[in-house]
């Protein structure tokens, strides 16, 4: 017992000066990117280009560990057949916008030149509601709210030390966003402002 106690302090110690020894930079970043961008064409529409966009803050706690807490505006088509009893079903589409938010812990590896990977897992968090109307019940709006898992990853190539062109994929883990409609799968670019 006696031993476990001295090298938990022994570690602590360690820990403590390895991170006292790190010199300061700046420690948030606020980011701005579209993502899963889609060009779609119909005889009907003509084209029509689908991208979600969205923003992030993140504060760096060191020089490796860093949180991270973002928004975006995801649209998803939906479609709908509505039958008649003269006649042929008639099928329609409409957009609808997801707004995940994601909460992440990223590793950032250190490197000598501007291209800075770093790698991490969190959560996502998805709130949909559909208002169905007419139906034999009446109006229904049905909500379903989902929490999953997800891995993360990317590089920044910094311009400058404030400012950087960021690429990032970010995979949901498990399928319960599916039900909804949303991609498992996102890959972004965007800019950031490190201060």
């Amino acid at each position: 017992m006696r031993k476990s106690i001295v090298i938990a302090v022994s570690l602590l110690f360690v820990v403590a000066s390895a991170f006292a020894q790190q010199r300061a930079t700046p420690s948030n970043t606020v980011s701005v990117f579209i993502s899963d961008a889609v060009v779609s064409y119909s005889s009907s529409s003509g084209s029509r280009l689908d991208a979600s966009y969205g923003g992030a803050f993140d504060h760096m706690f060191n020089r490796h560990i860093s949180a991270e807490v973002s928004l975006t505006s995801q649209p998803a088509r939906r479609y709908f057949s509505t039958f008649v009893t003269n006649g042929q079903p008639v099928t329609s589409s409409s957009t609808v916008h997801f707004h995940p938010i994601d909460a992440s812990i990223s590793y950032h590896f250190l490197t000598d030149s501007r291209w800075k990977p770093y790698l991490g897992g969190g959560l996502r968090y998805l709130n949909n509601s559909v208002i169905l109307t007419g139906g034999p019940l009446g109006n229904q709006r049905l909500t379903t709210r989902t929490v999953d898992p997800e891995i993360s990853g990317g590089v920044v190539f910094q311009f400058r030390p404030t400012l950087g062109l960021r690429f990032d994929a970010k995979q949901i883990v498990g399928n319960s966003g599916s039900v909804l409609g949303e991609r498992s799968f996102t890959g972004s670019v965007g800019l950031s402002f490190r201060f």
